[in-house]
C-alpha cells in the first residue's frame, strides 16, 4: 500500500487525460495528489484530439457557450467558474500563448504543438508535487476510499481522504478510452447508461457511381435540417455517407430519432444564402438541362450529382420544383457511424448519481468529471472546455469539502 509522503490530505485521481490532469493541477497546492493512468503515458487522447490542430476552446462568453452543452444547465456552474478565458489564462501561465481564429476557435500559436502543451502540463504537475503512476488500471474502490490497481508488479492499493475519477468515454479506443470502467461502477451500485456515438458521420446509401467520382469531396456553405434542428457549415462525402461540422451538430437529433424508432431524413439546403425567389429569377427562361442549371445557379459537380440522383424526372424538368430541391434535398439517414469512429460519446455515468459539486451521492468523498459523465457538446473547442471545466469544478468541490476554502 502507498504511504503518505506529506502531512496533507491525500487525493487519488484516476484518469490521466485532460480532465484528470486539470483536477490534479488544482488540487496539488492543498493535497498530496496521486494521479493514476492505465496507459504508458498521460494524455494520449489529448494528443489524438490535437492531430488536426489543438482546438482548446471557443472564444465565447459564458452566456453563449452554455447553450452548446446538454443536458441544459448541467455544466453551467462549472463553466461559469472556468470559462474559455480561464482556460487561456491557465495556458498562458505555462507560457503557452493562444489565439482565436476568425471562427472563434482557440489554438496555441503557431509553433506550439499538442505534444508541447502536454509536456508543459506534465512538467507543471511534477513541479507541483503530483505523484504520477503509469500503467496502473483501477480494478475496484471501496466506501472507505481504498483504491485497488493492477500494475506491472501485481495488485497495489492506496487509501485516500478523497478520490476523483476522470475516465474517458468510449471514443478513440486505441488511446485506451474504451469505457470498461462502467463495469466497476455498476459493481459499486452506480447507474450508468450505454455509450453511443456523438460528433460522428452518418450512413447514407449512395449509388456506387456517385462514390466513384465524388468520395472525399466537400460540400461547402450548406445548411442541413432534421427533426426541427438546423446547422450550417461544411460536410464531406464519404464512402458510407457524410461527415463534417454541419453533420456533427445534428447527430444528437438524429440519434434521438433513431432511438425512438424513427427513420431520419435530412434536408440539404445547397444555397442557404439565397432565397427561393432569388434562385427562381436565375432559372427564368433557361433550358432545363444540367449545363444550364449548373451555370445559372453556380452549382458544382458534387451538388449537381446529388440533385440528379435524388430528384425525379418531373422535378428536374421543372425549374421551380428544381429550386425547391436545391433548397431542401431530402436524404435518408440509415444510421450513425460506429462508436469507434466517433470523436466523442454520450452515455456513461448517469447524472442522477452526482451532486451539484460533482461528488457521488453514494460515495460523497469521491468526485467525477470529464467525458465519463453523460453529457454532450459539439466539436469546435466545446469538448475540451467541458472536460477542463468539469474537472476544475470537481476539484474545487474537494477543496471546499476539506474546508480549505
Amino acid at each position: 500500500m502507498f504511504q503518505s509522503i506529506k502531512q496533507k490530505p491525500k487525493v487519488t485521481v484516476v484518469g490521466g487525460g485532460p480532465a484528470g490532469m486539470r483536477a490534479a493541477w488544482v488540487l496539488a497546492d492543498d493535497f498530496e495528489v496521486h494521479l493514476f493512468e492505465k496507459e504508458k503515458m498521460l494524455g494520449q487522447k489529448f494528443l489524438v484530439a490535437g492531430k488536426g490542430g489543438l482546438n482548446l476552446t471557443k472564444n465565447l462568453s459564458f452566456g453563449i457557450m452554455r447553450n452548446f452543452y446538454s443536458p441544459s444547465g448541467f455544466i453551467d456552474e462549472a463553466l461559469q467558474n472556468f470559462d474559455s478565458g480561464s482556460l487561456r489564462e491557465w495556458m498562458n501561465s505555462m507560457q503557452i500563448e493562444t489565439f482565436a481564429g476568425s471562427s472563434g476557435k482557440v489554438f496555441p500559436v503557431k509553433g506550439i504543438t499538442p505534444a508541447d502543451v502536454l509536456k508543459k502540463i506534465i512538467l507543471g504537475l511534477s513541479q507541483k508535487g503530483v505523484v504520477i503512476h503509469l500503467k496502473h488500471k483501477l480494478v475496484s474502490f471501496s466506501n472507505d476510499l481504498v483504491f485497488s490497481f493492477i500494475c506491472p508488479d501485481g495488485i497495489t492499493t492506496i487509501k485516500s481522504d478523497f478520490g476523483l475519477f476522470a475516465f474517458g468515454g468510449a471514443s478513440w479506443p486505441e488511446t485506451g478510452s474504451n469505457g470498461e470502467w462502467i463495469k466497476i461502477f455498476n459493481s459499486a451500485g452506480l447507474l450508468t447508461t450505454p455509450f453511443r456515438p456523438s460528433n460522428c458521420g452518418i450512413n447514407i446509401a449512395w449509388p456506387e457511381s456517385f462514390i466513384k467520382y465524388h468520395e472525399g469531396k466537400p460540400l461547402k456553405n450548406i445548411e442541413i435540417t432534421v427533426g426541427g434542428s438546423k446547422a450550417r457549415g461544411e460536410a464531406l462525402i464519404t464512402k458510407s455517407g457524410m461527415e463534417g461540422s454541419a453533420v456533427y451538430q445534428l447527430v444528437p437529433t438524429i440519434r434521438n430519432l433513431i432511438e425512438e424508432g424513427k427513420k431520419p431524413v435530412i434536408q440539404l439546403d445547397l444555397k442557404p444564402f439565397n432565397s427561393p425567389e432569388s434562385l427562381a429569377l436565375k432559372v427564368n427562361n433557361i433550358k432545363t438541362d444540367t449545363k444550364d442549371y449548373t451555370v445559372a445557379l453556380n452549382l458544382n459537380a458534387v451538388q449537381m450529382a446529388l440533385l440528379k440522383i435524388f430528384t425525379d424526372k418531373e422535378t428536374f424538368s421543372d425549374p421551380l420544383q428544381f429550386i425547391r430541391a436545391v433548397k431542401a434535398l431530402r436524404l435518408k439517414v440509415q444510421s450513425l457511424r460506429p462508436i469507434e469512429e466517433a470523436i466523442s460519446t454520450v452515455g456513461g455515468l448517469d447524472l442522477n448519481e452526482i451532486n451539484s459539486d460533482f461528488s457521488l451521492k453514494k460515495y460523497p468523498r469521491i468526485f467525477v468529471s470529464g467525458e465519463m459523465l453523460d453529457w454532450d457538446a459539439p466539436t469546435g473547442g466545446f469538448l475540451l472546455q467541458g472536460s477542463f471545466a468539469s474537472s476544475n469544478h470537481a476539484a474545487m468541490g474537494i477543496i471546499k469539502k476539506a474546508h480549505f476554502k
